[in-house]
């Protein structure tokens, strides 16, 4: 059969096009910049303070803080040994991190991060959050099975709210509510935070020992990682679970987007998996490539930019609970920010 021209030049077009090399998709997001911190090769929260675009990396004995503008380290909040969670009063600017080994949550002048106060705390101070509904600082502790709640105008400690179980990550919803993960229970608790009680108790099957937390307020879902290697979301009003999603092996960190409607799972596998919220059930985007032992983070919402830290491996040994991730060991001295930006 006679081709016409116009067939002839679609074909030589085809064969043009399938001899070109393939384009790379633009990444989910890329690395921009790398920088050195130091210090003790110890660290767990980081937390982003978008009012003063400081970085907080609690690690050792220490928390530096680093500015995001010049991405420069400006400072060091001292005396907290034992450094977990980070907290930041929005009203005053005061910075509170704890010490876990003094068993304090200390409070630091945003200006030239002098000591303001050093409030007591639960046995083994770990995560804390600010709750803007009732103005207080929360603070976990892993192995007191409690939450410290304190005034942020007077920095006075309220009574322990008793957990039954071992605490990690929090998120407060802004409206009155704050969540924990239980990890050995393998529960979320609901905390009513004008009289601080538990006012709900939430199981999280299939989920093993759950470690990061955040909430999308607009849609009333929480994201919870689990050391069992999936992501549980679930619904911030009633707990019934939504959808269950895999992520990366020895996840930690959780954070969450509101303007792109993203929630992100850090892991120690050298993973964050980005998941949207843009739908009607939360799917998998992808996974973007970090490095081994980066399992915290933090977010800038305005950028969108991740911030995660890990330091030079030197050793790696497995796990031997449950989730069977490897733990490592870190040279001295080599810890370092990692700095990623959403696309291309």
């Amino acid at each position: 059969m006679k081709r016409t021209l116009g067939a002839s030049l679609l074909a030589a077009s085809l064969v043009a096009l399938a001899a070109q090399p393939a384009i790379a998709a633009t990444p989910l997001y890329h690395l921009v910049k790398t920088v050195h911190l130091g210090g003790p090769s110890r660290w767990d929260y980081l937390n982003f303070d978008q009012a003063s675009q400081r970085l907080f990396v609690a690690h050792g004995i220490e928390v530096t803080v680093v500015d995001t503008n010049t991405d420069r380290i400006v400072g060091e909040l001292p005396g907290t040994i034992g450094a977990h969670g980070i907290a930041v009063d929005p009203a005053t600017g005061d910075i509170y991190a704890d010490s876990s080994e003094r068993r304090l949550a200390i409070v630091f002048n945003s200006k030239n991060f002098a000591q303001v106060a050093a409030v007591p705390t639960v046995l083994d101070a770990d995560g804390m959050a600010y709750d803007p509904a009732s103005k207080q600082i929360f603070v976990t502790g892993g192995d007191g099975d409690a939450i410290t709640p304190i005034d942020a105008a007077t920095n006075k400690p309220a009574p322990d709210i008793a957990l039954g179980g071992s605490p990690e990550f929090l998120a407060a919803d802004g409206q009155g509510s704050l969540y924990d993960n239980i990890t050995d229970l393998s529960q979320i608790v609901r905390i009513h935070t004008a009289t601080d009680k538990i006012v709900a108790r939430w199981p999280l099957a299939p989920c093993l020992e759950p470690k990061g937390l955040a909430i999308d307020p607009a849609k009333r879902l929480l994201f919870s990682s689990c050391a069992s290697g999936v992501m549980v979301v679930l619904s911030a009003d009633t707990g019934a679970i939504l959808t269950t999603l895999p992520i990366g092996n020895g996840p930690d960190a959780v954070v969450f987007d509101p303007a792109n409607q993203r929630a992100f799972a850090s892991a120690s596998d050298g993973t964050i998996t980005v998941i949207s919220d843009a739908g009607a059930t939360p799917v998998v985007l992808g996974t973007v490539k970090t490095a081994l032992g980066a399992r915290t983070m933090a977010l800038d919402p305005a950028s969108g930019d991740l911030y995660t830290v890990t330091a030079r491996v030197t050793t790696t040994a497995p796990d031997a609970g449950p989730d069977g991730h490897p733990h490592f060991t870190f040279a001295p001295g080599s810890l370092k920010l990692l700095i990623y930006a959403p696309g291309g």
